[in-house]
């Protein structure tokens, strides 16, 4: 068996994997913190978003950026597009599932850590699906312990990914979380990936499928798309948000210049009524 090289383009496909996981993952600390204002429906929807952001451009996004760097001597490698795309439908699945339970009512370790379990197991399937999807001329195995090591912390990273995302408040403090959960969303990838191993065929035989490169332009808008939609749904809450703080301060205003006129009003009435009196009590002389 023969170790797959992580890096085949040196420093720049970890570099651009950690850059956007940081930006999917900053955002959905921001989504997250919004849905603590809401309840219900709203409270979900922005917890969707969050996972979208978290578990697609925040662990797919990178997952595909570092997939770049794979190379395998001897042998080309081709991916299967259905099976690279089926990555990004589990990663959000399990942040939504995950998010769910910790981000729902008050975070608590007791959420979170099963929580984390839970979507540690997805991410482990997420990455998985990059080597699954690789087509080579030859035979693709894994190595066990290394393969239960990335499992393992990739159930840790994702625990300390949802408390940051549940619990973090303020943007510093958010930013921190985000370079945090970059750094386990992209250690973990590289772990999954260290348990691969191939044996090339000999003879180098032609193979079948696509290359990441290929794809890197459409998954490139895509993200940028989903980003900026991500990102105008935070915008718009604030704005929506100060809109009625505005709002409901205004009314507040109008009430209480209401109720002070009629005060006024009732006070005139009262001091006419005294004064109508007064003059009827004074006897008139001729």
């Amino acid at each position: 068996m023969t170790p797959v090289e992580q890096f085949a383009y040196g420093w720049i496909t970890p570099a651009l994997a950690l850059a956007m996981s940081m930006l999917g993952c900053l955002l959905g600390t921001f989504l997250t913190s919004r849905s603590r204002a809401s309840t219900g429906g709203r409270r979900a929807r922005w917890l969707t978003l969050s996972a979208l952001a978290i578990g697609g451009t925040g662990s797919w996004v990178p997952h595909f950026m570092a997939m770049l760097g794979v190379d395998v001597p001897g042998t080309d490698v081709r991916y299967d597009i259905p099976i690279t795309l089926l990555g990004l439908g589990i990663a959000v699945v399990v942040y939504c599932l995950g998010l769910y339970i910790a981000g729902w009512g008050r975070p608590s370790a007791w959420k979170v850590l099963p929580a984390g379990v839970l979507t540690g197991i997805g991410l482990t399937a997420v990455y998985a699906t990059g080597p699954m999807s690789m087509r080579i001329a030859g035979i693709i195995a894994y190595d066990a312990p290394t393969l239960l090591i990335a499992a393992v912390a990739a159930m840790v990273g994702a625990s300390v990914t949802l408390w940051c995302a549940s619990v973090v408040r303020g943007t510093t403090a958010m930013f921190c979380a985000s370079v945090i959960m970059a750094l386990a969303a992209c250690s973990t990838h590289y772990m999954v990936m260290a348990a691969l191993r191939v044996r090339p065929a000999p003879g180098g035989a032609e193979v079948a499928g696509v290359t990441l490169f290929t794809l890197l332009a459409p998954v490139c808008v895509a993200a940028a798309l989903v980003l900026a939609g991500l990102a105008y749904s935070t915008v718009g809450f604030t704005v929506r948000q100060d809109t009625a703080r505005e709002e409901a301060l205004l009314r507040r205003a109008r009430d209480m210049y209401s109720v002070a006129t009629l005060q006024r009003a009732a006070e005139h009435r009262r001091r006419q009524r005294e004064g109508d009196r007064g003059r009827a009590a004074v006897p008139s002389h001729r």
